[in-house]
Formats: structure tokens, C-alpha cells, sequence
């Protein structure tokens, strides 16, 4: 499987779920979406996990964290300057999704609660780390402690989500469904053949699909809006979308899908981070124009013109020199301490 590809297939998926134009069309199917975000947080557990308290860690939320700091810091400013808020009321919720980086808070300090899944995948990562660092008898006990969890943080998440870090409900959340996936993937779906297992993937996520669809099921994961033991049949249905649609993707992502959506992949936490901003500008435009009535065609041309514009964006981002301001991979090339250090290395 080409992680690339994968991550390619998943960016578009968020691009999808995101626009305007989507849920005018695909309401139904989009209402409990959440497969490409189970699929985003499970692929950390295609690798060996990171030990939490190692320097590779630190370096790894420091290259998560920043662009999440300077993007919350950025729009919360900008809101601070258009006004409609007394400054210190400003300063304390950006303070709180700086903390905590949920959906609410972020959504109150920088109206982007899309923001939330960088602090909750650093939490994710640094969970998988401590799990896969126990014995045997801790794991287990460990897994039955989350799966316990699962049943219960939807109902409670509201009341406490201000006060626990850095996104840690969502990623309580999904570590039992993202075992899961990556589970069925290595001892069932890897041993079939690639037609044979798109296949599979794609009947199992059909049905589920259709179950969620015919009992209008909400699920919103990252708001941690989802069901808990009290109504386990939508909790099992909407866990089950999540877990077959990622399972899906991953089998798609063993086709030879080409170097376009592999260099989607390669950039896809900064197509993330400005797909949100493109996509409502041409929104805008495309309202304004009135050039395309159908809202089928309105719909690609939006989904086409976001896409083609981040990913440009994206590309010029990563190959200038105000890459490392913006996506250090550590606190050496952030300051140039790297290059200058290269620099006398050569010259010595």
C-alpha cells in the first residue's frame, strides 16, 4: 500500500466533506461522515509507535504543534482586529483552544474548528506510543479501558472538553476503531487479492453505508457529537462507517492510482491547512457568477478548482524559503541552527 496514495485519497475525501456545495447534493451521505477521518487517524498504526518521552516524539509534535500554533494565533488575531468581542474575552479563548484544541474552542477563538485534528493526532500518536510500550496484560487492560471509554465520552464530552489537552477526546475515541481497521487490513484484506478485497471493502462500507443513510444518523467526531452505550445501535452503526470506509480507502490505496493523488499525499497537512480558505473563496465566486446553474456541475467545478489550488499552493509553500517558518521539522531549522550548521561542517 503506497501511504502517499492513501493520504492522496484522504485529503480529497476532507476537500469533499468540506465544501459548500457538498451537502446540497450529498446530504444524506455526508449527515455521519467520518470514515476519512478514522482513516487520517489510524495510519499511525501502520507503524511501529514512537516512545512518548524520546526526542523523535518531542520532534514530531513540535512539527504538528507549530503550524497548528501559528494558525490559531494568526486567525485569532485577525478576529481580534475585525472586532465584535472586548479583546480579553478574545485572549482567553484563544488561550483555551490553544490548551485544549477542540472543535468548540477553536471554533470560538478562529471560526476554523476543522483545526482540531492536528492537537488530537499528537495526542493519538503519544497514546499509541503508550499502549504499545506495555506488556501484554497492561495493553489488554489498557484496550478494555478505552473500548470502556468509547461507550461513555459523547455524552460527557461537552462538560469537560475545555478542560482536558490538546484534543484529547477524539483521540480516546477512535484508538479502539483505528486498532480495529489496521486489524482487518493486515489479517484479512492484505491476504486477499487487490480486486478481491476492493471488492469486499466496498460491499462492507455499501451496506453500513446504507443502514446510516436509511436511519439518518448524525456523527460528527472531531465535535465529539456521538453516540455513547445509551443508544449502542447508532454507536455500532456509526463506528462501523467509520471503520469500513477507512478500510475501503486502504484497499484502494494498493491500486496503481497514479502520481497526482501521491503528491496529494505528500502535502496534505498544508492542503489542510488552506483548502478551508480556497474553497470559500471560489465558493463566493462561483455564488456570485451564476456562470453554472446545475448544482452537480457547480459542485466539480468547486471540488476541481479547490483541489488544483491547494495542492499549487501547498507545492510553492514546502519548495520556498519560508517553509521552515511555517513547517519546521524541529526547533533547529525553525531557527537556522541546521543550516548553519551544515554550512560549517563543510566548511571545516
Amino acid at each position: 500500500m503506497n501511504l502517499n496514495i492513501l493520504k492522496g485519497l484522504l485529503i480529497l475525501t476532507v476537500i469533499f466533506d468540506h465544501n459548500d456545495f457538498s451537502r446540497g447534493v450529498f446530504a444524506d451521505f455526508l449527515r455521519g461522515m467520518s470514515f476519512h477521518v478514522v482513516g487520517f487517524l489510524a495510519i499511525p498504526f501502520l507503524r511501529d509507535a514512537l516512545n512518548p518521552v524520546s526526542r523523535r516524539a518531542a520532534q514530531y509534535v513540535f512539527r504538528l504543534y507549530f503550524p497548528f500554533l501559528l494558525m490559531t494565533l494568526a486567525m485569532g488575531a485577525a478576529l481580534m482586529v475585525l472586532g465584535g468581542q472586548p479583546w480579553q474575552e478574545r485572549v482567553r479563548a484563544i488561550a483555551v483552544a490553544l490548551y485544549s484544541g477542540n472543535f468548540y474552542a477553536l471554533k470560538a477563538a478562529t471560526n476554523m474548528g476543522l483545526l482540531w485534528y492536528l492537537p488530537s493526532f499528537i495526542s493519538l500518536v503519544l497514546l499509541h506510543g503508550v499502549i504499545e510500550a506495555q506488556g501484554r496484560t497492561g495493553k489488554a487492560m489498557l484496550m478494555a479501558l478505552l473500548v470502556a471509554l468509547h461507550g461513555v465520552l459523547g455524552p460527557v464530552a461537552a462538560g469537560i472538553q475545555d478542560y482536558v489537552p490538546l484534543g484529547l477526546l477524539p483521540a480516546l475515541y477512535v484508538i479502539p476503531m483505528c486498532y480495529l481497521v489496521v486489524l482487518c487490513h493486515r489479517h484479512l484484506y492484505l491476504r486477499l487479492p487487490v480486486p478481491a478485497a476492493v471488492l469486499l471493502a466496498l460491499g462492507s462500507f455499501a451496506l453500513v453505508k446504507w443502514g446510516q443513510m436509511h436511519w439518518r444518523l448524525p456523527y460528527e467526531l472531531g465535535a465529539m457529537e456521538v453516540p455513547g452505550f445509551d443508544a449502542w445501535p447508532s454507536m455500532l452503526v456509526d463506528d462501523l462507517e467509520g471503520v469500513t470506509g477507512a478500510l475501503l480507502l486502504f484497499q484502494l490505496a494498493r491500486l496503481p492510482l497514479g502520481k497526482l493523488l501521491a503528491a496529494f499525499g505528500e502535502v496534505s497537512l498544508q492542503v489542510y491547512l488552506v483548502h478551508a480558505f480556497i474553497g470559500l473563496a471560489i465558493a463566493k465566486v462561483l455564488m456570485r457568477t451564476s456562470l453554472v446553474a446545475h448544482p452537480v456541475a457547480i459542485l466539480a467545478i468547486s471540488l476541481a478548482l479547490t483541489a488544483a489550488i491547494a495542492l499549487a499552493v501547498a507545492r510553492v509553500v514546502m519548495a520556498s524559503p519560508f517553509k521552515r517558518y511555517l513547517f519546521p521539522r524541529d526547533v533547529a531549522e525553525l531557527t537556522g541552527r541546521t543550516a548553519a550548521g551544515s554550512v560549517k561542517a563543510a566548511r571545516s
